[in-house]
């Protein structure tokens, strides 16, 4: 049984050698990565070799919880880098440090953010 997430995994590449094996995808080549995962999987159900993923509100939630601890986290980071910033003698090290940790975490948060949007486009919730 072959899941969404596992052929989203794959190169273009792949999937393009994979579409092969299937006679309804026609014109593999032209299609782009999204497109030719869309149509094997839907190649696949009518073979009945694919597995739907389950996804429930309780990840939203999970989700939702991780974004708010970690923007509480960044506000107290920017905190710190401000009062380090305002110092007169500037902790070049510390600064830098926590630069990277405020970086860090704005890309955690864009990531669970981008989660999501997807959970919630599989669960077509607005």
């Amino acid at each position: 049984m072959t899941k969404l997430s596992d052929l989203k995994k794959l190169t273009a590449v792949k999937l393009r050698e994979m579409a092969g094996e299937f006679e309804e995808i026609v014109g593999a080549s032209g299609l782009n990565k999204d497109a030719l995962v869309h149509a094997i999987a839907d190649a696949l159900k009518k073979r009945g070799r694919f597995q739907d993923e389950v996804v429930h509100s309780m990840d939203i939630d999970k989700l939702e919880a991780d974004r708010m601890k970690f923007r509480a986290e960044m506000k107290g980071l920017i905190k710190e880098k401000k009062s380090l910033l305002g110092a007169a003698e500037h902790d070049h090290e510390k600064i830098k440090e926590v630069r990277a940790k405020i970086k860090r975490l704005r890309r955690r948060i864009h990531r669970v953010h981008n989660r999501e949007v997807q959970v919630k486009k599989l669960l077509k919730i607005k």
